[in-house]
């Protein structure tokens, strides 16, 4: 059941969109290491991957993250903007290509909400969105302080009942969204930087 619905009003034709950055390449190659998941012990809903990505390559992508145009959102969702939809099973087929990068800076922050599942196509094979992966590129280590990734498994916000997520260079954090998408927030950012890269995974719809 959705948590909730807004009306949706008929928006302006937009410019179409700028191309995608290149990305850069591993250099040197990534070595082929063994990655172990981890459920987090206070919600099987929340997946853990520590050295995902090794912090010399989280400097190298964030140092090409600036070059690009990136365009402040505002710090408060729109009420009603993620919606929840059915997400149960699937096979696995990749991840959608649509990469997005999250930059806070000190003082901004990601307000509770719930992330949607999106129907796509991925190479002619129709899928839906599933889980959320993050990928943090920067924490403490490079002077980011706060900006933790917040759940709240009742859904409301509630001290008592949090599980807070923090910033870790090169982990990956993996939550279900969609219809067992648990409420969230990315918290303040009290100083330094803040990046962060975001995909999904992809299953086949049935």
């Amino acid at each position: 059941m959705a948590k909730s619905k807004s009306s949706k009003s008929s928006a302006p034709a937009q410019a179409a969109p700028p191309p995608p950055p290149s990305w850069p390449v591993f250099k040197p190659p990534l070595p082929v290491v063994e990655l172990y998941p981890e459920l987090h012990p206070a919600n099987s809903h929340i997946v853990l991957l520590s050295s995902f990505f090794p912090r010399s390559l989280c400097r190298d992508y964030v140092a090409f993250l600036k070059t690009l145009p990136l365009q402040t959102t505002p710090s408060r969702p729109k009420k009603g903007e993620a919606v929840r939809v059915n997400d149960r099973g699937g096979e696995p087929v990749g991840l959608n290509p649509n990469i997005r990068i999250y930059r806070y800076s000190k003082g901004q922050y990601f307000d509770c909400h719930y992330d949607d599942s999106n129907n796509l196509v991925l190479d002619s094979v129709p899928v839906k969105t599933t889980w959320t992966l993050l990928l943090y590129l920067t924490s403490s280590a490079e002077g980011c302080i706060g900006g933790e990734t917040v759940f709240y498994p009742h859904d409301r916000k509630s001290a008592a009942e949090e599980i807070a997520v923090s910033l870790e260079t090169g982990m990956l954090l993996l939550h279900k969204h969609g219809d067992d998408c648990l409420l969230h927030e990315g918290r303040e950012v009290q100083d330094g930087e803040k990046w962060v890269l975001r995909t999904d995974l992809c299953v086949r719809r049935g």
